[in-house]
């Protein structure tokens, strides 16, 4: 009997050795990419890079499904019935406990026939080791380290029924002479580097991924002492049509100036803070950049990723955004720009992934999922079979969430990231993908300790061999720009005057190791001076519905921007007991608000909404109310006449106040040619806020309590901003946004406050800081070290709990059939934040999830979720009554 690798029939499967020669002559590929060889390079430290190193870590990733040989993985597709006695066990894997066969006293004969001990001897003991155990991670997580006391149960490893695990050991181990000879040559130990070995698992992982496509690997089960050829030869067009090799180089793609980029009419050339940053030297890994909303960063970005691209520094590009409809909107710029940048003959390899998970779009083509685990494209019916199949492995990286990072180009959420920094499942397998592009975070801000701690984690591994990074923001403070060049782990952070005293806007290009400089960008010419006033009605949502309602009537665009769901869901519920009805936000014929608690498919309508409401392209005529949350206030292109925002962290309001007088050409009404905001605050000024010292404004977002946090804790820093809003009755921007988010962020200035207060906002202050330090320190346990040995390394069980405080979604629902919505659209597909299954029953199970349905109700659709049930209307998500 002969050993398989992946197996559908009796009749139809691959060999195991064949398999293994698959993943190789994929790995072997991708080192050939100049890129990410360089990474490889970089992670090895001092020590040297050649042919025969790189020939040893193909065979170590040749190697990867070893495990397979055992004869309980043989079996497992048999019909155990027919077994005969003493049959191994049919459950058993390959990796895990079955990598710990590597030096096990008790398997020694199998070690021995694959050439283990061998290799260990000849190549340095701690580098193969780890670099082993890196290649049995390829599954996204860690295998068990080595011990002497393991292996599997003994029979896995005996002959049995005509299969002999040491025959195909021994088959392996020829197989790995003669089709990597150069790897048994004379030359220096394996590296025994932790950022080689964590490097090498990811793309062992990608290797096996690619490897692993059947309709470009077909099945071959006949024995072939020169099927590694073949594999060669499938292995670069695999790449190349999935976007890792690129038929052209970047010397060769069409030329970045602005107007081809772009296209802008009337704006042939880049503003000064562009051109800074295309400028920028190419070899400081890490931009920083700081300016205003609405200055043109989003560009800056793209001329930074085509500069790099075109010095053949980066072969790819993620693009960041804090939530997911500024994902969308972002997503359809950067699409532009670079279908007129990468060269037209590298098909659907190139297209710009929308990685937001549930969306499936590559390029401005969506999909849909199909039986599987396949995706039917919307273009697949104007092509031929075989253009069909190429495009479908050219967008490989959008059908997947994990995959998103080894896109050529992608735009996505944070989140997706982050998961290449953290003791996940696939981390490995996002940061060697991650790891060839230039990475861009936009609207980048301190105010949550936990994000910027994770923020960091992920930039010092991605720079660290050699990768870049460009942070965007319009309120970064002094803290947070010391941690993020790695100057804070060795020194103070500036006082608040001297940070105060930092050019804006500004760029700061650094090493990633402590070294950095600062310089100011030339103006942008861009100014607006708003009207500031504080209304302490945060706890009504009438008078604030009200309110908004008799801007609109003038003729105003109206952004409404709460603090939380609830609060935001309690001034539509006011709006709509007037005239309200017509005047808000109109999605499938009625009114509307946005939030994060919407079905997949409704998302998309309201993104769309918002847009065609207050966008630049179309903008409605008339007033009108837009009511939401932070989905509303970072990243997207929309302009209003009139802002209500809750008080909030001031780098926060900042951001929201970019939504606001945009577009300086826009035409207004004439109550309107002056921006004004209004911000939406407790009674009573700092004693009302002190209420929050105990837990009283978590409804509004606000401070913490015994029970958890509001989104924004910091209650000094939230006086801090009302009190600058007082002092400040209008604010110039960005002239002095430096001075603003110094004196509301920085800790030496809260300190200062709270001080000046007394009482119980010392003892705030020392909460606060516990606070951060805890969330820090939780941080720095769930992140993924790779300066740590690997042979150290196991994942804990941490995906729910990390996902959790991504802010990501709970349960992803996906009912059997579509249902109308509240919208009059099919919904089928619900994103369920974990919070809302509380008790009773807690988180449903597997096949809770996979047995959801719907029920029509005149109130809305019942979604039900084991014992959960949701009310789903035009007011988002909300619990419902649990079922009987």
């Amino acid at each position: 009997m002969d050993a398989w690798g992946k197996y559908e029939s009796p009749d139809c499967f691959h060999r195991l050795e064949h398999h293994c020669a698959d993943v190789a002559a994929c790995f072997e590929a991708l080192l050939r990419d100049p890129v990410l060889r360089n990474r490889f390079e970089r992670a090895t430290g001092d020590a040297d890079f050649c042919a025969v190193t790189e020939a040893r870590l193909t065979v170590i990733a040749f190697l990867h499904d070893f495990g397979k040989l055992n004869a309980g993985f043989q079996f497992k597709v048999r019909d155990r019935n027919a077994l005969p006695p003493g049959a191994p066990p049919g459950k058993a894997g390959h990796t895990g406990h079955i990598g710990e066969a590597l030096l096990c006293c008790e398997q020694d004969d199998v070690c021995e026939a694959l050439g283990l001990f061998d290799m260990c001897r000849d190549w340095g003991e701690e580098g193969f080791e780890s670099l082993l155990l890196a290649a049995l991670a390829h599954h996204g997580r860690p295998a068990t380290r080595p011990s002497r006391t393991g292996g599997g149960p003994p029979e896995l490893w005996r002959p049995f029924a005509g299969y002999d695990p040491l025959a195909t050991a021994k088959l392996l181990r020829d197989r790995s002479h003669a089709w990597f000879p150069k790897a048994f040559e004379k030359g220096p130990p394996l590296p025994d580097s932790p950022a080689l070995a964590h490097l090498f698992a990811g793309t062992v992982a990608l290797a096996d991924q690619v490897g692993s496509n059947q309709e470009l690997f077909e099945f071959e089960p006949s024995p072939d002492p020169n099927y590694i050829h073949h594999a060669r030869k499938q292995a670069e067009k695999a790449l190349r049509r999935t976007g890792f090799r690129r038929a052209e180089r970047p010397a060769r793609a069409k030329p970045s100036d602005f107007r081809s980029l772009f296209g802008h009419k009337g704006h042939e050339e880049p503003r000064p803070l562009q051109k800074v940053v295309e400028e920028a030297p190419l070899d400081r890994p890490l931009l920083i950049l700081e300016s205003e909303t609405g200055s043109g960063k989003t560009e800056a970005a793209i001329l930074r990723f085509a500069a790099l691209w075109r010095a053949g520094r980066v072969d790819g590009l993620y693009f960041a955004l804090p939530t997911r409809a500024a994902a969308k909107q972002i997503h359809a710029r950067v699409r532009e720009a670079l279908t007129r940048l990468f060269p037209s003959d590298e098909g659907a390899a190139t297209e710009t992934v929308l990685a937001v998970p549930g969306y499936l779009m590559a390029g401005a083509v969506r999909g849909r999922p199909e039986e599987n685990f396949k995706v039917y494209w919307e273009d697949e019916r104007e092509k031929s079979p075989e253009d069909v199949e190429e495009a479908r492995q050219g967008r490989w990286a959008a059908e997947a969430s994990r995959r998103f990072l080894a896109a050529t180009a992608a735009v996505g959420t944070v989140d997706q990231a982050l998961l290449a920094g953290l003791q996940v499942k696939w981390a490995h397998f996002r940061g060697a993908a991650l790891a060839r592009s230039l990475l861009v975070v936009d609207e980048v801000h301190a105010s949550d300790t936990y994000m910027t701690e994770l923020l960091h984690a992920v930039l010092q591994g991605h720079i660290a061999i050699g990768g870049h990074a460009l942070l965007m923001s319009a309120t970064l403070g002094a803290v947070a720009r010391t941690e993020f060049t790695g100057a804070g782990r060795r020194a103070d952070p500036p006082d608040p005057a001297t940070s105060e005293e930092t050019p804006y806007p500004a760029i700061t290009v650094a090493d990633g190791e402590g070294e950095s400089q600062t310089w100011k960008i030339e103006e942008t010419g861009r100014s607006k001076t708003v009207s500031m006033r504080v209304e302490p009605i945060i706890a009504d949502p009438e008078r604030i519905a009200n309110a908004a309602l008799a801007e609109a009537r003038k003729g105003a665009k109206v952004l409404v921007i709460r603090n939380t769901v609830e609060s935001a869901q309690a001034v539509f519920d006011s709006l709509r007991e007037g005239d309200g009805d017509t005047l808000a936000l109109q999605v499938g014929g009625g009114p509307a608000l946005h939030h994060g608690r919407f079905a997949v498919e409704d998302r998309r309508l309201l993104d769309e909404a918002v847009e065609q409401a207050l966008g630049k392209e179309g903008r409605a005529l008339g007033g009108c109310v837009v009511i939401g949350t932070q989905t509303l206030e970072q990243s997207l292109d929309i302009d209003a006449d009139f802002l209500m925002s809750d008080l909030c962290p001031v780098d926060v309001l900042l951001q929201r106040i970019g939504r606001l007088h945009r577009h300086g050409e826009t035409k207004r009404p004439e109550a309107f040619t002056s921006p004004c905001c209004v911000v939406l605050a407790p009674e009573d000024g700092p004693e009302g806020l002190e209420e929050g010292l105990g837990g009283g404004l978590m409804r509004h977002g606000l401070g913490t309590s015994e029970r958890g946090g509001g989104i924004y804790r910091d209650l000094l820093g939230i006086e801090q901003t009302r009190r600058l809003i007082a002092k400040y009755p209008a604010w110039t921007i960005p002239d002095m946004n430096r001075m603003l988010v110094e004196r509301a962020t920085h800790p030496q200035a809260l300190w200062e406050l709270a001080e000046e207060l007394g009482g119980r906002w010392l003892a705030e202050e020392q909460r606060t800081h516990g606070l951060a330090a805890a969330e820090r320190g939780q941080a720095r346990n769930h992140t993924l070290d790779r300066t740590n040995p690997f042979g150290e390394l196991s994942f804990p069980d941490l995906d729910e709990v990390v996902r959790t405080r991504l802010g990501e979604d709970g349960p992803r629902i996906v009912l059997a059939e579509p249902v109308a919505g509240p919208f009059g659209a099919p919904v089928r597909t619900f994103n369920l934040p974990l919070h809302l299954f509380g008790a009773p029953g807690g988180l449903p199970s597997k096949e809770e999830i996979e047995t959801s349905r719907a029920e029509a109700t005149p109130e809305g659709l019942i979604l039900h979720v084991g014992n959960h049930a949701f009310l789903y209307n035009r007011r988002g998500i909300t619990r419902g009554e649990p079922c009987a």
